[in-house]
C-alpha cells in the first residue's frame, strides 16, 4: 500500500528532475554541436513527472475513493512516463553516436506513446498502465546499455561503465514489474523505491560528468577551429606546430603548403560576403578530400590557408597541391554561373630533419608569392634553405 513518505519521495524526485532539467539545458547551451544533452534533461523530467503521477498521485486518488479520476491520472502519467523513458533512449543514442536518429530510432517515442494510449482505450486499470510503462523502461534500458558500451575512450569510460551497472540493476527491478504486471499483480513497491531513485540519481550524476567532458571538448574545439571552414585557426596552428616537426616525417620528408584563393576580395565585392563564405566552405571541402588523415589543415585568416604534410616525398606534396588546384578550378556554384574560384599554391619541401618549421613556413610563403607574381592559379615549389 502507498504511504505518505513514498508519495513525498516521488514528488521530491520530480522536483530534483526539474532542477536537473535546468542544469542539462545550460550544459547543452554551452556545448555547441554536442547532441543529446538537452534531450536527456527534458526526457528525465517528463519520465519522473509521469512516474510520480502513475505510481503516486493515481494511487492516492484511488485511496480517496475517486476511481474515475485515478484512472485518468494514471493514463496521463503512464503516457508521460513512456514518452520520457523512450526519450532517454533517444538522448543516449544521439549522445553516444553524435549523429541524427535513424528512422526506426525516431519511431521509439511515438511507438511508446501509442502503446500507452492503446492501453488507456482498452482498460482504465492503473495496473495496465504500470505494466506498459515497465515494458518501455526495459526496452529503453536495453538500448541505453547498448550505446553506453560504445563509450570506451578516456574520460568517458568510467562514468559510462557505472551507468551500465546502474542500468542492469534497474533492468532487474523493472523486469520484475513486467512479470508481476502480466500476472495482474502490478503495484508500486515502496520497499525498493529508494534503490530505484538512488540509481536514477547516480545515472544523472554520471550523465552530467559525461556532458561536462563533452562540453569541455566542444569549447576546446571552438577555441582551436575556424567555425566557417572547420580548419584549425591560428591558435590551433600554434598547438599543431608543437606536436609535429620535420623530424617526425624524416623517413620521407616534410612539406609546408601555403594556399591563397585568387581575387577573393573581388568575389566578395561582386557577389557579396555570403557568396565568399560559400567559396571558402567549398574550397575547404576540396582540401579535406585530398589530404591524408595525419595532415594538418589551417586557416590563417581571410582566404589564406596552410597545410602541414608529414612523411611525404617531393612528388607526393606536389600531387596533393595540384589536385587541390585543379578541383578548386572546377568548382561550380548554384545560382552564380559567373562565380569561379582558383587558388595559388606555394610549397616548401625538405627531406632534412633539421629544417625548422619557421624556415619552412617562410619559404612556403615565398613560393606562394612567386605563384602570384607569375599569374596565379599555379603551384610553385622551393626547397628549404637549410
Amino acid at each position: 500500500m502507498i504511504t505518505t513518505d513514498f508519495y513525498n519521495l516521488l514528488l521530491s524526485d520530480t522536483a530534483l528532475a526539474a532542477l536537473l532539467l535546468v542544469l542539462f539545458w545550460y550544459v547543452g547551451h554551452v556545448s555547441h554541436g554536442v547532441r543529446g544533452i538537452r534531450t536527456w534533461g527534458v526526457a528525465h523530467f517528463v519520465y519522473s513527472l509521469g512516474a510520480a503521477m502513475l505510481d503516486g498521485t493515481s494511487q492516492t486518488i484511488t485511496l480517496a475513493g475517486n476511481t474515475a479520476l485515478a484512472g485518468n491520472t494514471a493514463a496521463i502519467g503512464g503516457l508521460l512516463a513512456c514518452i520520457g523513458m523512450s526519450g532517454l533512449a533517444w538522448s543516449m543514442i544521439r549522445f553516444s553516436s553524435q549523429r541524427p536518429l535513424r528512422s526506426w530510432e525516431q519511431a521509439l517515442v511515438p511507438a511508446a506513446a501509442a502503446a500507452s494510449l492503446l492501453v488507456s482505450v482498452l482498460s482504465d486499470s492503473i495496473d495496465s498502465q504500470g505494466t506498459v510503462m515497465s515494458v518501455v523502461e526495459v526496452v529503453a534500458l536495453l538500448l541505453m546499455l547498448q550505446h553506453l558500451a560504445r563509450l570506451r575512450d578516456v574520460p568517458d569510460r568510467l562514468p559510462a561503465r557505472i551507468m551500465m551497472a546502474a542500468c542492469l540493476v534497474l533492468l532487474g527491478l523493472y523486469g520484475r514489474d513486467v512479470y508481476y504486471g502480466v500476472r495482474g499483480l502490478y503495484a508500486p513497491n515502496s520497499d525498493w523505491v529508494n534503490i530505484d531513485l538512488s540509481l536514477w540519481f547516480l545515472l544523472n550524476f554520471c550523465m552530467l560528468m559525461l556532458t561536462s567532458f563533452h562540453a569541455a571538448q566542444s569549447l576546446r574545439h571552438s577555441a582551436m577551429y575556424d567555425p566557417l571552414t572547420g580548419a584549425l585557426n591560428r591558435r590551433g596552428l600554434a598547438t599543431a606546430i608543437e606536436q609535429v616537426s620535420p623530424a617526425s616525417g624524416s623517413q620521407r620528408g616534410f612539406a609546408v603548403v601555403a594556399l591563397d584563393l585568387d581575387h577573393f576580395k573581388t568575389i566578395n565585392d561582386q557577389h557579396g560576403h555570403d557568396a565568399g563564405d560559400v567559396v571558402l566552405r567549398r574550397f575547404s571541402e576540396v582540401v579535406r578530400d585530398n589530404i591524408r588523415g595525419g595532415d594538418i589543415f589551417v586557416r590563417q585568416g581571410g582566404d589564406e590557408f596552410v597545410l602541414l604534410l608529414q612523411g611525404v616525398d617531393h612528388a607526393g606534396a606536389c600531387q596533393i597541391a595540384e589536385r587541390i588546384r585543379l578541383q578548386t578550378l572546377s568548382l561550380s556554384f548554384a545560382g552564380a554561373t559567373a562565380l569561379r574560384a582558383s587558388v595559388s599554391v606555394g610549397i616548401c619541401y625538405s627531406a632534412v630533419p633539421s629544417a625548422t618549421m619557421e624556415t619552412l613556413m617562410r619559404d612556403a610563403d615565398r613560393a606562394l608569392y612567386v605563384a602570384k607574381q607569375k599569374g596565379r592559379n599555379q603551384v610553385q615549389v622551393l626547397e628549404a634553405a637549410v
